[in-house]
């Protein structure tokens, strides 16, 4: 066997080995493994807590806290258990927060075993306090197809390798040659073993691909469960204008009627929660916290009495999104003004000059429309707002009886998840494209996060 084919063997072998072994996925300090971020109003604080999954167990788990607003004097506790046992005696790690523009917290908890674990954060400081409920899943990452094959190939080709360099050895030093079958048959098992590795090479690495499609998005892995029904109760029992109130959550299966524990985070939160006055003069965008399976509590204050409108937009593992609509009554009286909403042109919010554009001098129904948020300050273009959720910005759409709900996203990419999304900014131009579906009035928010603040610009169109 010729030294050449040995060497071009091994060439291919370590071209195999590139191919077949996944690559790592680092995050800072060196840590490894998929990232879930979860964002949630953790009391009057809203919070995005980004939790590396370790591949295995014992291992530490890592935590990336990131305010979406001033932190200072709130302190934030996080402990894990396995799920279904009582968090208390549990380890807790603490972070205090610092005043100013936040950056990013990190800390630590030690899991001890694979499983489903939840993860409890807390935070307190001079604005109240709240509890959230993190569920998570820690398993053993499965062996792509054609490992066992290509395994057992590679070790073949390394043990006709081994052969055939001692042959050679032995070869040299005798003065009467090999048989010439015996090179042969070497030379034929190192090509049977390389042809091997190489198809069941081929065959892991295109498994890798399509795992890492389909849990970007690029390829859709919907398989559908029954639909997420909702109930909806007030804490106190007839909520009040101006007074602070608790809005619950349960949602259960649509068949088994059991709670549903398998949202996934759809932009970083298990819950999207809208909530609209019947008017539009009260308007709130949340992602309450998980208290219990099945259960998410959202506290707010509502300004004026009257009918109210919960938008619940959630995603189940391996189904699709859901937006679900139910309506609550707040009673007392208030002074606050009715509600009026401008349409194109330039406005200032939270100290910003914000100029909106449409692509249309008239919107109708069916027809698509570009709308355009450019941002200043005192005549200089911004170019520094932060993402939100994921995206550059988000925009509500709401018909005046509140039967047609619209959630779009910006144009433009979005932002990489986690902690990669530190430093990435947009404007000074922000689209956002959507189609009516019918004529009416409609009343559009739409909401944007610069310097740790959610800005929100109302509007409203007439639709033909």
């Amino acid at each position: 066997m010729s030294h050449r084919i040995i060497r071009a063997a091994l060439a291919t072998l370590m071209l195999i080995l590139m191919l077949a072994l996944p690559g790592l996925a680092l995050a800072h300090g060196g840590h490894t493994g998929p990232a879930q971020t979860f964002t949630q109003d953790i009391g009057p604080y809203e919070i995005a807590i980004t939790i590396e999954i370790p591949s295995g167990a014992p291992a530490p788990l890592y935590l990336n806290i990131a305010p979406q607003e001033d932190v200072g004097g709130v302190t934030m506790q996080f402990r894990a258990v396995p799920r279904g046992q009582p968090f208390a005696g549990a380890a807790i790690a603490e972070v205090q927060g610092l005043p100013g523009t936040q950056g990013i917290y990190y800390t630590e908890l030690a899991i001890d075993r694979m499983g489903d674990w939840e993860l409890e954060a807390r935070a307190s400081g001079p604005r109240g306090s709240g509890v959230a409920r993190i569920p998570f899943t820690i398993t053993a990452n499965p062996m792509p197809a054609g490992s066992i094959g290509l395994f057992v190939a590679l070790g073949g080709l390394v043990v006709a390798m081994i052969a055939s360099i001692i042959t050679s050895l032995v070869g040299q030093r005798r003065t009467k040659p090999l048989p010439g079958w015996l090179r042969w048959g070497i030379g034929q098992a190192m090509f049977a073993c390389l042809i091997a590795a190489a198809i069941f090479g081929a065959q892991q690495f295109s498994s890798i691909i399509q795992n890492a499609q389909a849990a970007s998005g690029t390829i859709p892995t919907v398989v559908g469960r029954p639909h997420a029904n909702l109930a909806i109760h007030t804490n106190p029992g007839t909520a009040q204008a101006s007074q602070p109130m608790t809005l619950t959550l349960n949602l259960s299966d649509g068949s088994t009627g059991l709670p549903i524990d398998d949202l996934i985070t759809h932009h970083d939160a298990l819950v999207h929660l809208v909530v609209i006055s019947a008017d539009g003069g009260f308007y709130a965008h949340m992602h309450p916290p998980r208290s219990a399976p099945g259960q998410f509590d959202a506290a707010l204050t509502p300004d004026r009495p009257g009918r109210y409108t919960a938008y619940v937009e959630i995603e189940r593992l391996d189904s699709g999104i859901q937006v679900i609509a139910r309506d609550f009554m707040v009673g007392g009286t208030t002074s606050v003004a009715p509600p009026t909403f401008q349409g194109m042109g330039e406005r200032t919010v939270n100290g910003l000059q914000v100029h909106l554009t449409a692509n249309n001098a008239q919107f109708k129904a069916g027809k698509q429309a570009t709308f355009t948020f450019s941002f200043s300050q005192q005549g200089k273009p911004l170019d520094d707002l932060q993402p939100w959720l994921g995206m550059g910005g988000h925009l509500i759409a709401r018909s005046d009886d509140g039967a047609i709900f619209g959630h779009i996203h910006a144009l433009g990419p979005m932002a990489p998840a986690g902690l990669m999304a530190t430093g990435t900014n947009y404007g000074p131009n922000l689209q956002f494209v959507y189609t009516f579906p019918q004529a009416g009035h409609y009343q559009l928010w739409g909401q944007f996060r610069r310097a740790e603040q959610i800005i929100t610009v109302p509007f409203a169109v007439d639709v033909q």
